[in-house]
């Protein structure tokens, strides 16, 4: 069982059990009828899910992203919100390979182009026969950019911390038991250079493999991206399967 400050500044924990040694993924409500009925919601900075009876979890980004390398395990989690931890996935991705302790393997699929636009930010995507990631983050000044090809690069992007800036801190109604759980930017120390931006690698690929525990084939261009980009094209992604 894992133990921390989740995004709300409250106490959670996640405990974490392997199912099956022939499927894939995470079951977000093992203890439901029909597990796999929910939505994705973006709250409060953060990805949660919404079971049909009502059930939620909450921040659940960064444990999808780590469950990538583990293509052939179902592991099952037990929370209702998941502890922020030093704000990276590295240590969910510890965690799973302790439960399953198998060879490292991601599943992909072939996927349509998009391209979406939200005001200032957009994303596209251009089908491929690899994966890679150009994510750049320009706010307040300040700009980092990030390239990673997936899965060469995979386990640094899950050591990269969760961040905010400064400014946006009054409006962000984070608490203040938050802190070492990321990164206050510009102020703290960055891990690696543009360590912010390939956090936001993580988040997307923890948001596109929610549903499914496989990634696209191809590249993507992201420019001040969030999660709310990342689900408006996972939804397109996933509609373009097999194109």
């Amino acid at each position: 069982m894992l133990k921390g400050k989740g995004i709300s500044g409250r106490e959670c924990s996640a405990s974490i059990e392997l199912l099956n040694m022939n499927a894939s993924g995470i079951c977000w409500f093992p203890s439901e009828k029909e597990p796999k009925d929910f939505k994705v919601i973006y709250e409060n900075r953060t990805t949660v899910l919404v079971h049909s009876s009502g059930k939620k979890i909450t921040g659940v980004e960064h444990l999808s992203a780590a469950a990538l390398n583990f293509s052939n395990c179902e592991f099952a989690v037990y929370a209702d919100e998941l502890p922020l931890l030093d704000g990276s996935a590295k240590i969910w991705a510890n965690e799973l390979n302790n439960l399953a302790n198998s060879s490292k393997k991601i599943t992909f699929f072939n996927s349509k182009n998009i391209e979406i636009k939200m005001g200032n930010r957009y994303l596209k995507f251009i089908a491929g026969s690899e994966l890679e990631i150009q994510y750049t983050i320009n706010r307040f000044g300040h700009e980092f950019t990030a390239h990673a090809k997936i899965p060469d690069d995979l386990e640094k992007v899950l050591s990269a911390r969760t961040f905010i800036f400064e400014q946006e801190l009054p409006s962000a109604n984070l608490s203040e038991d938050l802190k070492g759980c990321g990164i206050l930017l510009p102020h703290d120390e960055l891990r690696f250079e543009n360590e912010p931006a390939y956090h936001k690698i993580l988040d997307l690929l923890g948001d596109i493999s929610v549903y499914s525990n496989a990634l696209p084939l191809g590249k993507f261009i992201v420019y001040n991206g969030g999660h709310e980009l990342h689900h408006t094209a996972t939804g397109a992604l996933i509609a373009g399967q097999g194109s």
